[in-house]
């Protein structure tokens, strides 16, 4: 009789474990998403959706610098600009869009352009200026672009960093 419970409870616990149903969960292979990635050109990337701002540094090289030091200024940036949206469609249209926060009420929701990808060199081209970038790094989810000005004391250099 002793035994009794402790018989019990082993099948109450195997009752329980045996009606305990895991879910599976099928997960994707990460070589998928690269391989997938990889055929794809870079004209495909840069129109596969609209890009937003992640990360702006700004680096200042005057004459007299040998290494200029960087400088994140997202945070000093306007909500405004840091929400906007930046399409390059597979036509060669080019779209920023306002998004949620304007900065005038009376500004236009969206300002297009033109743009053209040759090498590792994005042309942007919109009613008032036209910007060349050094693209340093494109992929299904980062575009890292490079614009060099000239300045007389010196060049400087704006990176920006867009995500989907």
């Amino acid at each position: 009789m002793k035994k009794l419970p402790v018989i019990l409870s082993l099948l109450a616990s195997t009752l329980v474990f045996a009606s305990c149903e895991k879910e599976i969960e099928e997960l994707k292979d990460p070589a998928q998403d690269v391989t997938a990635a990889a055929t794809q050109s870079k004209p495909e990337l840069l129109a596969a959706g609209p890009w937003h701002l992640t990360s702006l540094t700004l680096a200042t090289a005057t004459k007299s610098d040998a290494a200029p030091t960087a400088v994140d200024i997202l945070p000093r940036l306007k909500a405004a600009q840091r929400d906007n949206l930046h399409t390059f469609k597979a036509d060669g249209t080019f779209v920023l869009d306002e998004a949620a926060v304007k900065a005038f009420a009376e500004a236009p929701q969206q300002l297009t352009g033109s743009w053209k990808l040759t090498g590792d060199s994005l042309t942007v081209a919109q009613p008032d200026v036209t910007r060349h970038f050094l693209v340093e790094e494109l992929s299904a989810t980062t575009l890292r672009v490079r614009l060099t000005q000239p300045g007389e004391q010196g060049a400087t250099t704006y990176t920006s960093v867009f995500a989907h």
